[in-house]
Formats: C-alpha cells, sequence, structure tokens
C-alpha cells in the first residue's frame, strides 16, 4: 500500500534570509535595513531579503549585523557577512507562515510569495483549505494539514540544480508517506516526502533523478529538512546537518506543481512553517547562513 503510486518528488524549495524577529511573544517584523535592538540572549537574527551584499541591518542595540549571526557579543558589529548575491538572485519560492498568510476564519486560501517572484500559494476550495494554527512552533504559526487537503502553487518550480528548505513535521501515525511537494495538473510525477517515521523521500520521474529514500531520524518532531544538487550529487540535511549524499545526473528540470499533495490524493498529514527553493546548489557558507536562520527563528536543535 505504501508504495501503490508512483514515488513523489522532491520540491524545488530554496531559502533566503528572512526578517529579523526580535524576543518575546509579539515579535516584530524588520523591513530592510530598518534598526532594531536584538538580545543578545535570544541572539535572533536580523536577514535583508532584497540584497545580497548590502548595508547592514542592524546598526545598533546590543548583538548582531547584518546577516550576521554572532553566538557571543557585546557591542554592534556593522560587518558584513551576507548570503552571497548568487545565492539570493536564486530565490524562487519563499513561503513563511508568519507573514503573507491570507486565512478568514483559520482556513488558508492564499499563501504569498517573499520572494519577490510572485508564486503564491492558493486553495480556493473551501474543503481543501488547511488550517493555520497560531503559535504552534516557538511561538510562530503553522499551517497544519489533515489528509485532505493541499495548496498549488501560481506557476511549476521548475529548477535544475536546487536547494530546498522545509520546516516542518510529520503527523502521520502510520508508517505510510506524507506529501509535501508534489505534482499536480499534467506536471510529471515529482515528488519530495517524509516517506514514514524516520524517512525523507525524493524522486524525479520524467528526469531521471532516482528514488532518494534516506534516513533523517524522528520526522514527527519539527525540523528542517533540507537537499542540494549540484548536477552530479545531491546532499539531505536534518537540521542542517548532512545525513546522507546521493550521486545521479539528471535530464531536465525538477518540476513541482503544489504543496501537501500528489495530485488530487495521497495528501500531507503534518505542519509547515516554511519553505525556501533556490535554483542553485547553494554554496556551503550560503546555506549555513539559511540554516541558521531556520534553527534561531524556529528554536530547531
Amino acid at each position: 500500500m505504501k508504495h501503490s503510486i508512483p514515488i513523489l518528488s522532491l520540491v524545488a524549495l530554496s531559502v533566503s534570509l528572512v526578517a529579523c524577529m526580535a524576543g518575546g511573544e509579539d515579535p516584530t517584523e524588520l523591513d530592510p535595513g530598518e534598526i532594531a535592538d536584538i538580545d543578545s540572549v535570544s541572539q535572533e537574527v536580523a536577514y535583508n531579503l532584497d540584497s545580497g551584499l548590502g548595508s547592514p541591518a542592524v546598526s545598533s542595540g546590543t548583538c548582531g549585523a547584518y546577516n550576521e549571526y554572532t553566538p557571543s557579543c557585546a557591542s554592534s558589529d556593522a560587518s558584513d557577512h551576507s548570503i552571497s548575491a548568487t545565492a539570493a538572485s536564486a530565490l524562487k519560492l519563499w513561503l513563511r507562515t508568519d507573514v503573507g498568510v491570507t486565512a478568514p476564519g483559520g482556513k488558508v486560501s492564499g499563501w504569498t510569495d517573499q520572494s519577490g517572484n510572485g508564486n503564491n500559494g492558493f486553495m480556493t476550495t473551501a474543503s481543501r483549505q488547511p488550517s493555520l494554527i497560531a503559535g504552534a512552533l516557538n511561538g510562530k504559526p503553522v499551517i497544519r494539514f489533515y489528509g485532505a487537503q493541499s495548496i498549488l502553487l501560481t506557476s511549476l518550480l521548475q529548477p535544475t540544480t536546487f536547494t530546498v528548505f522545509v520546516v516542518g513535521k510529520n503527523s502521520k501515525t502510520s508508517e505510510s508517506y506524507s506529501m509535501i511537494l508534489g505534482p499536480g495538473g499534467s506536471s510529471p510525477n515529482n515528488q519530495m516526502r517524509w516517506e514514514n517515521g524516520s524517512q525523507a523521500l525524493f524522486v524525479g520521474l520524467g528526469n531521471n533523478m532516482p528514488i532518494v529514500t534516506t534516513t533523517i531520524g524522528n520526522t514527527r518532531v519539527y525540523h528542517a529538512l533540507s537537499a542540494r544538487y549540484n548536477g552530479s550529487t545531491m546532499s539531505v540535511y536534518r537540521d542542517g546537518n548532512n545525513v546522507s549524499n546521493h550521486s545521479f545526473t539528471t535530464s531536465g528540470p525538477w518540476v513541482l506543481a503544489q504543496i501537501g499533495a500528489w495530485f488530487s490524493s495521497y495528501y500531507m498529514v503534518g505542519d509547515l512553517a516554511e519553505i525556501l527553493v533556490y535554483d542553485n546548489a547553494l554554496a556551503e557558507g550560503d546555506r549555513s547562513l539559511v540554516n541558521d536562520y531556520l534553527k534561531s527563528k524556529y528554536a530547531l536543535p
């Protein structure tokens, strides 16, 4: 039963650096370049999405600098340790539950892409709309899927090389798969999914991406699942730590059409907090910066 349908494909998720969330129960977003005080204990980060190399996002306060994570500091450090311009320009999709979610009555009908590319998520059918759950993960909301919901993307994701980041968890109690990213309409059967309580699966049918199943640890707790493919090797990460590497060469893009479902069936049971997709295999320094942002924001291991 678990493999009764063709195996699903991974999303072209890729992460860009996000706005700073100040400590406390009512965090305040920073616009690019806005001044803010950052608590040296919470070590939260100020990120500027709109520029790869621009000026510091923090120029006063006790800790932090533009796109910089400083584990210990006594005064402001305005040096620029940002994500590279190459990585910033490669961000193709950025969905986050603390900004841009349209959820009248708690049901998600729209999810605005923060990358600037306008690849918004939407679901107009009321019965297919997932729920917005406030304060579920480190005081921040999640979008919850119960096994019959999904979110369509305005445009197909079609990266040939990619880096994808997903923060969420699998809530399916049975040892069967729970869809994260999948096909829809006439798109090819490409997928990224939680395969069971300890594994993730990626596949790209039609572009020669093989079925990649890898053990990542407990999928039923919140974590950051990411993958990077450079044209010859795909590396999979759990909370920023490399868990496996797979050598193969694809013959075309990895095409993803929606979140939470395989076509109009085989749905996710679980939560999502953030998705980032780059059409580039991020350099290690850039990948680490994105992961540090996600770990800080969601208090991941």
